[in-house]
């Protein structure tokens, strides 16, 4: 009989697997990035909807299809009833599912990231605010859990940042500086309480521009190219 395991996960993205299957794509709190083969999902709603994008489940896996282990049993730790009911809050997590799905490749899980990942899933499930600047503050918090943390040396003589080299500069000494305001929503964001930061008052395009920034900035440290979709969507969705 195959060996089982008891491991805690978090669900990136679901793919149809003939008729009444899927393969889940997660992050193993052990493994790192993993895939699961998911058995009869199609036969119960209930089933198949606890693994919705940013779950956090508590799961028995076992034996294996090729690369893929089973999924034998899965308990949810936390509701997280907001992010599958509000539709802001589920855009978020979509947009942080796709991130993870696209920006964490292969290999064994840090446990502090791990950790922060369920800290940032749950706190975006309690928010009782406004969670339209959160996937802001999210892209920052992730480069700094990532160990990407831009160098927080903002000031009046050096206003404009500098992603390759990550930190501020005086002048616009490369083409790939950020302008003078994105540069100090960074900033702001590096320096606020988180419920500050979520309270700024920022209007779609500025949350886009510095959204798609904090994008490419991932992209250029992790040397991926992050095409995030999901992006769109929550341009279109907080006007």
């Amino acid at each position: 009989m195959p060996a089982e395991r008891e491991t805690r996960i978090i669900v990136l993205h679901l793919t149809k697997y003939g008729d009444r299957s899927q393969v889940v794509q997660a992050l193993d709190a052990e493994r790192g990035r993993t895939g699961f083969f998911l058995r009869g999902a199609g036969k119960s709603r209930g089933a198949q909807g606890q693994y919705h994008s940013l779950s956090i489940l508590d799961v028995t896996a076992t034996g294996g299809k090729g690369d893929l282990e089973y999924l034998k049993e899965a308990e949810r730790p936390y509701p997280l009833t907001a992010i599958r009911t509000d539709p802001y809050k589920s855009a978020v997590a979509l947009f942080i599912g796709e991130l993870l799905y696209r920006g964490v490749q292969d290999g064994a899980m840090d446990p502090d990231l791990f950790n922060f990942l369920e800290r940032e899933i749950t706190a975006l499930d309690a928010e009782t605010g406004s969670v339209a600047n959160f996937h802001l503050c999210f892209l920052v918090d992730f480069c700094r859990a990532l160990g990407f943390q831009p160098k927080d040396n903002y000031s009046p003589d050096t206003p404009l940042f500098q992603p390759v080299i990550a930190e501020f500069t005086s002048e616009e000494t490369l083409a790939e500086a950020w302008s003078a305001e994105d540069s100090l929503l960074l900033h702001q964001i590096l320096t606020l309480p988180r419920e500050e930061a979520l309270a700024l008052k920022l209007n779609r395009d500025r949350r886009g521009v510095f959204a798609q920034k904090m994008v490419e900035y991932l992209s250029y440290h992790l040397s991926l190219n992050l095409n995030i979709r999901s992006l769109k969507v929550l341009h279109d969705l907080f006007s």
